[in-house]
């Protein structure tokens, strides 16, 4: 089952894709997926000493922290194809095991709590692609308009005022969605 395209949230969440203007909830739908692949490639070696069943539980982990943080964005079912047949279509993959599945997954902190973390580092590195998807993510997670405002007004002191009205903007963006 194909997901999405690059084109779409998790594409630019899971590494950096430039297409996160697309609306949560706007799956595409091109059929013709080629099925859960986690680790491998079209042709490509899995890789060397990994234990498949680590790549597996983190996938699977992903999916749902991805799911949780996206509601209504990802169908559901294990064989969900995230890959699109473009260049670096295994970065999504990589994303979804090593920043959903291993960060987003993992416990220590809230999901509001790394809400709140990735808002002010996303603020910090200027990233306002991902950022707005992580405004809507961070409103999932419990975080009021007021207090992402806040998170923007406090970053001015440490990543800087023009970071922080890209934020701005950013983040009205992402709300008016």
């Amino acid at each position: 089952m194909r997901a999405m395209d690059a084109e779409e949230p998790i594409a630019a969440e899971a590494g950096g894709a430039d297409g996160m203007e697309s609306a949560p909830g706007s799956v595409g739908g091109e059929g013709g997926g080629q099925g859960c692949r986690s680790g491998a490639g079209s042709g490509a070696d899995p890789q060397v000493g990994a234990d498949p069943r680590a790549g597996t539980d983190l996938r699977a982990a992903g999916l749902k922290a991805m799911r949780e943080a996206l509601p209504g964005v990802f169908p559901e079912g294990d064989d969900l194809d995230l890959r699109d047949g473009r260049l670096g279509e295994e970065l999504v993959e990589i994303g979804l095991t090593s920043v959903w599945g291993a960060l987003w997954a993992r416990e220590g902190l809230s999901r509001r709590d790394r809400s709140l973390v990735t808002l002010g580092i996303l603020i910090a590195l200027g990233a306002e692609t991902e950022l707005r998807t992580h405004v809507r993510i961070a409103r999932t997670n419990g975080l009021t308009e007021d207090e992402i405002a806040e998170v923007i007004y406090h970053a001015t002191g440490y990543a800087g005022f023009p970071a922080a009205t890209a934020a701005r903007n950013a983040a009205r963006e992402a709300l008016a969605d």
